[in-house]
Parts: structure tokens; sequence; C-alpha cells
């Protein structure tokens, strides 16, 4: 038998939802959701841009993020220790690397790996870094995720880091969001979006395949699934 207390809140959480005014938001990429998200970000950016101290502060913040006084934070990859670095003359960032021994030094030796803002001069585009997932041992062949302007969706192209350059005929992932990973040179986990069905009520990837190299994602194979109404999922 149901407990009365537990039948009492079930029907009300129901009749709730049902009369819930705001229940149009749950379309996350629905018009008249991203509308209600543009206006309430006008007006915050109204509020925020004519405080007075609004001038002040975002040029100090500026002073701070431009500044060479900052640690440069580094993951090692093998013999070498990585960095992504933004600063006034590389507003879209450097990604770079160098050594140890230099690394402790007052002086780093950096050696520059891609350079975002020639890459986006050179496409034309407006490429943001998300990331680079490189495979273990050698870590030469990196998997390059790029948003354009900052979004949540990216693009995933195969670089090689001894000839710094992108791979031809390599692993290339359109704009979509989530993610992609190496299992071995010619063997990547993705999760993307693979068409009807494929992503969660929130809006991310929910489905998960083993893709080889040479072969269409379309025929790759389905490693795992979660359901529509999970957040979403990733494989490493």
């Amino acid at each position: 038998m149901t407990h009365p207390v537990l039948t009492a809140i079930l029907v009300s959480a129901t009749a709730g939802a049902q009369e819930d005014p705001f229940l149009w938001l749950e379309e996350v990429n629905g018009a008249e959701a991203m509308d209600w998200v543009k206006a309430q970000n006008a007006t915050s950016v109204e509020a925020l841009s004519s405080h007075e101290a609004f001038g002040e502060t975002r040029d100090r913040i500026r002073e701070i993020l431009d500044s060479d006084d900052r640690i440069p934070y580094v993951r090692r990859r093998a013999d070498f220790l990585y960095n992504f670095w933004r600063d006034q003359s590389n507003p879209r960032g450097v990604w770079r690397r160098t050594t140890l021994s230099s690394y402790r030094t007052d002086a780093p030796e950096w050696e520059v790996i891609i350079d975002l803002d020639a890459l986006n001069a050179a496409e034309d585009e407006n490429w943001v870094w998300h990331g680079a997932s490189c495979l273990p041992p050698d870590y030469e062949r990196c998997l390059v995720s790029l948003s354009r302007g900052g979004a949540d969706a990216d693009v995933v192209r195969e670089f090689d880091i001894t000839t710094k350059s992108w791979v031809e005929d390599g692993f290339f992932l359109p704009e979509s969001k989530g993610s992609a990973s190496w299992i071995d040179l010619d063997t990547v986990f993705v999760d993307r979006d693979f068409g009807e069905g494929s992503m969660t009520e929130s809006g991310y990837p929910r489905v998960i395949k083993e893709w080889k190299r040479g072969t269409e994602l379309e025929a790759a194979a389905v490693v795992f699934e979660a359901d529509t109404q999970d957040i979403g999922v990733g494989a490493y």
C-alpha cells in the first residue's frame, strides 16, 4: 500500500509541474528560451557596466591577465611540459612546451606548437582553445578541440606535434558538443551528436562509439548508451 504522505507529495509535484509557467525553458535550444537568456544577459551587462567601479575593475583584471608574472601552469607529457598561454599579444593564445630544466629557470624557453591567433588569421575563423588529448606514451599525436567563439560545441582535428601540422585525412569531427579520446593510434572513443536520438534532454551526447581510422563515423560501433534523461556521457 502506498504511504499517504508519499502519495500527497507525488500528486503535489505532478500538479506543480503541470502549472509551471517556465516549463518552456526546458527546451534548452528553443527560440523562446534563447531569447529569454539574451534578455537576461543584456540586463546583467547593463547593470554591471554602468556601475561606477566597472571601468577600474575591468582594467585591473585585464592588467593581471596580461601580466608576465603569472605562473605558467603546465602538464607533463613524456619529456616536455605543456602550457596554454594568453596575453595581450596573444589574445586567443598559444599552445607551447618547454623542458623541465628550462621551466625551472627564471625565463623558460618556450616552443610554440599551435598559435591560435595565427590559425584564426589563416583560416578566417574565431577559434577558442578547448584543449588537446594526446596519445601516450609518446604524446606526438593529439586530438585538438577548437570552439567557434567559445561555444560549448567544438570541432576536433588530429594534430602531429612532430611536424606541427594537422594530419591530412586524419581524425576529424564536425562541430558538436561532446569529446574524443584515444584508444590507440588508429582507434578513438567518440561521443557527439550522431543525429536524432543521440543527445540527452540536457543537450549533451548520450552515445559513445568506438571509431576506427579510415572508416566512416556513421559505421562506428556503439559501446555505450545512456538514457535521454541523463546529463551526458564521456569515455577516456
